[in-house]
């Protein structure tokens, strides 16, 4: 069975594969999230409005977005996913080196449209290697690692090194830290991850994905609420990601090195959760799960808006809400990879992923960015707020087939 194939012949191959694909998903997100932590350096630099830094993010997700389907239903196709995610790394070095000549807002955009082409199919791909090559019962373990090293890169390196490489070189050094692990992991894929029969999919997979049409009901209801709690989890993600370090020198006069190493501190907690909530989602279900983690969330924006005590208390109240970054694989990755048939796999993942980039990743910046600049920057809080309480009701409508 396509099952049994899927899983990996010994447990050294699949910590090998799980920790290859992890550190890629993770300088995936240290990337896309480096335009929030240079945001302060970017808007003094290059006089750039909330909206413009918004924006900066957006284009680089709607190539995202579009590639990561596209590119996610051809390897889902040819089962060529191992070459492909190095290619894909090469050229996302290419691009991040590609920063470092700019000087203006308009060739960034560009060279950030071209990072988000290449980055697309990085996460997809790299995540369905990780669904076919797992041991059913060790998936929600492999995705909480997978999870914990992206938020330990992405969301604590991430904002601890950037504001320092900004001080020193210049912003264009942040954006282009990423280019040598880019470089070195292309090169650990080819060498230590297999395509073979334990992640590729059958000859009949390959010349006929099933349709939809063939998806049970239930399968069906859980993937389309998917896109939706990936679209409005994407928007309180993003405001986060993108605001709260401009937020934290306009509102608590701190100065960028110590806002970043705030958001080192909430990266911390995401890598907790990262890690805990999917493990916990195999004991105790992936909805019930679900909804814990939109309740922890909601407790970020009420803290960034109604807290008058101490930074530290500001700070542990954000904490407990980032822990709820952990329920982002189960949504995007675990609830709709195991609804759908082993050959669509990979489509399916970009497809939820992609959707949380175009509506949460492309609009949500922009968005927030034009209420910052009208309304204050506390404004784009309140519409993570209001993101979130969606989430819960579109969750609870998750069919009961989800445990």
């Amino acid at each position: 069975m396509q099952d049994e194939q899927a899983v990996p012949a010994n447990a050294g191959y699949e910590w090998r594969m799980v920790l290859v694909t992890s550190l890629a998903i993770s300088f995936l997100a240290f990337d896309r999230l480096a335009s929030g932590a240079l945001g302060p350096y970017l808007l003094d630099g290059l006089g750039l409005s909330k909206t413009a830094l918004g924006s900066l993010y957006s284009v680089q997700a709607i190539a995202v977005a579009v590639m990561g389907f596209v590119i996610g239903r051809y390897s889902d196709r040819t089962g060529n996913r191992r070459r492909l995610l190095a290619l894909l790394l090469v050229l996302a070095a290419i691009c991040a080196l590609a920063v470092l000549p700019v000087n203006s807002y308009a060739a960034l955009m560009l060279v950030r449209l071209a990072s988000g082409m290449a980055l697309g199919a990085v996460s997809p791909i790299s995540q369905s290697i990780v669904t076919a090559q797992s041991s059913p019962a060790r998936l929600g373990r492999n995705i909480g690692v997978q999870t914990l090293l992206m938020f330990l890169v992405g969301q604590v390196l991430g904002p601890f090194l950037l504001p320092v490489l900004a001080e020193k070189w210049g912003w264009q050094a942040g954006f282009a830290a990423s280019a040598g692990p880019f470089a070195v992991l292309a090169i650990a894929v080819l060498l230590l991850l297999k395509d073979g029969d334990t992640a590729a999919p059958s000859s009949a997979d390959q010349a006929s994905p099933p349709p939809a049409a063939e998806l049970s009901p239930d399968a069906r209801r859980a993937v389309a609420l998917c896109l939706g709690i990936a679209a409005c989890f994407m928007i309180w993600l993003v405001i986060y990601s993108t605001f709260l370090t401009v937020f934290l020198v306009e509102r608590w006069g701190v100065t960028p090195p110590v806002a970043g190493s705030m958001l080192g501190t909430l990266g911390i907690a995401g890598g907790v959760g990262g890690f805990v909530l999917p493990l916990l989602s195999d004991r105790f279900g992936r909805k019930r799960i679900l909804l814990v983690g939109m309740g922890l969330a909601a407790i970020a924006p009420l803290a960034t808006l109604l807290w008058t005590g101490p930074l530290w208390g500001l700070q542990l109240c954000l904490a407990a809400g980032w822990v709820a970054v952990g329920v982002l694989p189960l949504y995007a990755v675990v609830i709709p990879g195991s609804s759908v048939p082993p050959g669509r796999i990979a489509a399916t993942i970009a497809l939820v992923i992609g959707t949380g980039e175009v509506i949460g990743g492309v609009g949500g910046p922009i968005v927030a960015g034009w209420l910052a600049d009208e309304y204050g920057i506390a404004a784009p809080f309140w519409l993570a707020f209001a993101a979130i309480g969606i989430c819960v009701a579109l969750v609870s409508m998750l069919p009961r087939s989800v445990r």
